[in-house]
């Protein structure tokens, strides 16, 4: 049996935990239980061109880390653990995909972005437990696309129109997982 997803308009309880420009994004609220590589993979291969921007709070992991160095990615290391990686192969984008799930099924949430003229020093995230998340030195103008990873799912923040809702962001997720439509906006 396939694995369920479900595909939502996202709440604004999701929108605003991040200070994002007013209308500029269409936000989509992507739900599965047990998320895993292949999911994450397929969809930002389907969805994006590279550089895909990875934004990596806190690498937990050693062996993760490790491989950052040892598979020679750029990279802009912005804290004592965090990472913002830039990829630009399939290859090196599956193993980044593999990291995030492992770093979101431990509790931790991952950024993904993807536009024309980012640069890793931009995409530095401030956080403060009473605020929203903020990129403050990031010219969302360049941003085509941004993706809150998390242990459930991800919420899209998009400006592109062929995958800017739930119906349409559909066909951009593998066909190995299938869709529950008592639970998602189908419009």
């Amino acid at each position: 049996m396939k694995k369920q997803y479900f595909v939502q308009y996202a709440d604004v309880s999701l929108t605003n935990a991040f200070v994002l420009p007013k209308d500029m994004f269409q936000s989509i609220d992507v739900g599965i239980r047990d998320m895993d590589t292949d999911f994450l993979f397929t969809l930002i291969q389907n969805i994006s061109s590279f550089p895909v921007f990875f934004v990596l709070e806190s690498v937990v992991f050693e062996h993760i880390e490790a491989n950052i160095s040892e598979k020679n990615i750029s990279h802009y290391k912005f804290s004592s653990d965090g990472y913002i990686l830039e990829i630009d192969s399939a290859d090196t984008l599956e193993w980044v995909c593999t990291s995030t799930v492992e770093l979101v099924l431990n509790g931790l949430e991952v950024f993904i972005f993807f536009g024309e003229d980012i640069s890793e020093v931009d995409l530095v995230p401030t956080r403060n437990w009473d605020r929203p998340t903020e990129f403050k030195n990031l010219d969302f103008d360049k941003v085509e696309t941004f993706i809150d990873v998390s242990e459930v799912g991800l919420t899209l923040f998009t400006k592109n129109e062929t995958y800017n809702s739930p119906r349409k962001l559909t066909p951009y997720i593998s066909a190995d997982y299938s869709l529950d439509l008592e639970n998602s906006d189908t419009e």
